[in-house]
Order: structure tokens, then sequence, then C-alpha cells
């Protein structure tokens, strides 16, 4: 299939319980989140930059004391420097929700982890290698790949995630893979990869996550919503990739980003609470200004 990350008319669209509900309606039945959960890249983030608005709807949060989770398929160390300055996030999952952990004092507390069997990667690696695929291979900590190649330069720059250029066949406890298509022939023979247990998901325009199944679920999130003794339907989520379908389809209240639309969601998730696709930050802003004066 083609690269599904294509541009399309950004136009908000509001829908309750499976049935579109008109914005006015939402703003008025606004209620203040447990807590947020947020993808990185695309939602917040644009390689080394906040998004417009991003700030601003962090500190909406933070002043009235929600907590704030980021969950991306970032690796956990980038993401630790990420938030070493921002305080108020109090939950962790890297890896497209393959590492979890808890803001603990000055450090981080291991809540769940997943990961990806030797016999599974052995055999990715194998197809990939055959159908000339760029791969790339991960662990708790950093990445490893074949080649310095444009993509991995790019990508360890825009993240600030340590890579290494190695055997990636050797390498132990991985906990997901990437591929890296470079045209729509690619990104449609990528899609074609047959591993039991692996959920094959965009994360990025440029990056298909090859996560455990287990870890895509929820992207992590059922971890920390599980430390933080909150329901999953008091539990506001934003995300615009693939990778966030299972937070977003969980979640009580769901703002979808660009390219993201319900349509993309599991079915279960389509049909229950409050779905936004969002055109940008400005509408979830809008939505905690009414959220969070009740």
């Amino acid at each position: 299939m083609p690269d599904p990350g294509a541009a399309e008319p950004r136009v908000l669209r509001t829908y309750a319980d499976g049935r579109p509900r008109p914005w006015s309606a939402l703003l008025a039945e606004a209620t203040r989140p447990a807590v947020a959960l947020f993808d990185l890249d695309g939602t917040l983030r644009h390689e080394t930059s906040w998004l417009p608005g991003a700030q601003d709807v962090l500190a909406r949060l933070t002043d009235v004391g929600v907590p704030v989770a980021f969950c991306s398929g970032r690796t956990i160390t980038s993401m630790r420097e990420l938030v070493a300055d921002l305080p108020y996030v109090t939950h962790l999952a890297g890896g497209g929700g393959t590492v979890v952990e808890a803001r603990d004092g000055d450090g981080w507390r291991h809540l769940a982890g997943h990961g990806l069997p030797p016999a599974t990667v052995a055999r990715i690696l194998e197809w990939t290698a055959a159908e000339r695929l760029e791969t790339w291979v991960f662990t708790a900590d950093d990445w490893v790949v074949a080649e310095a190649s444009e993509a991995v330069l790019w990508d360890a720059g825009a993240t600030g995630s340590p890579f290494r250029v190695g055997d990636m066949a050797a390498v132990a406890d991985v906990t997901k893979m990437a591929i890296i298509p470079r045209d729509a022939d690619e990104w449609e023979r990528a899609y074609r990869l047959d591993a039991p247990g692996v959920e094959v998901v965009r994360a990025h325009p440029r990056i298909l996550d090859l996560v455990p199944a287990s870890a895509h679920e929820f992207k992590g999130a059922d971890a920390l919503i599980e430390d933080l003794g909150v329901a999953w339907a008091d539990v506001l989520a934003a995300g615009d990739g693939h990778n966030d379908t299972g937070m977003l389809a969980a979640a009580g209240t769901s703002f979808l980003m660009p390219p993201l639309r319900v349509a993309d969601l599991p079915e279960a998730g389509r049909a229950v609470g409050v779905r936004v696709e969002a055109p940008d930050l400005a509408a979830l802003g809008e939505y905690l200004d009414a959220a969070l004066r009740r």
C-alpha cells in the first residue's frame, strides 16, 4: 500500500459514542481528565521543536495538576533527556510502548517492558534483507543499524537518540524494529511482512515500526494507567500515527491529529467515548479551556 501519511484537508470533525456530535456540545460536556497521554513526533513536536500550541496545551494541564505522560516511538533514553527539565511529565512509554517508566524522585522506575523473540528478529532481518528494505533494530536504550544512512542521520538528529553501526543479527534484548521505505513500492512491500506477534504500524511518514503486539495494543499506556490508578474513561489522549491507535481507542477522550481519522481506530474504539479529528492543537487547547474551568 502507499505511504498513508499523505496530507489531507484539515477539518474539525467531532464524535461521541460513535455518532457525530456538535463541537459546541462536546465543549459544554467537557470534563477534567485524570491524566493526559501524548504522542510526541507529529503531535507535540516536529523533530527538535515544539509544534505551535504544544507548550500552551501542556501549561494548561500542569497549571491545574493534571499528570502528563509521553508515549512515543523514541528510545526511552532520548525521552528521559527531553523531559529532564519538564517535571510535570510523570510517566514515559518509549519504543512504541516497549519500555514504560514512572518518574521517581530524580530517577525513573521501571513499570513494564516488551520485546521481540530472537527467532522473530532473525526471521525479519532475513526477510528485509531479501526485500532490500532498510531496517533498524532497537533495544531499550539505543538502536543498531547496518550503516549510517541519510535516514539514520536524520532520525538521530531529530530525536537525539544514540545509534550504533553494527551487526543487527547479534543484538540481544531487541524491543522493536523499524523499516524505512524509500518509495511507494517499498511501502507496499514492507506492509507484506508476515511475522506472528508483530504489528507493522506507521510511526512517522518515513518510518514503519515493527513492535510486539502486546506493546502496540495500548502503546504502553496500560501500565502507566494502572500505576496512576485511574480509569481509561477519564483519560485524554492525543496522537497522529497508526502506532497511537491503541491508546486513542481506549481513552475516554481522544484527539486524532492529521492525518489520523476515526476510521483508522480499531472498531471497538470508534463507538465509544469522545473522538475529535482535530486540525491542530488549537482545538485541543479550546477543549481544555472548557474542561478545566469545571
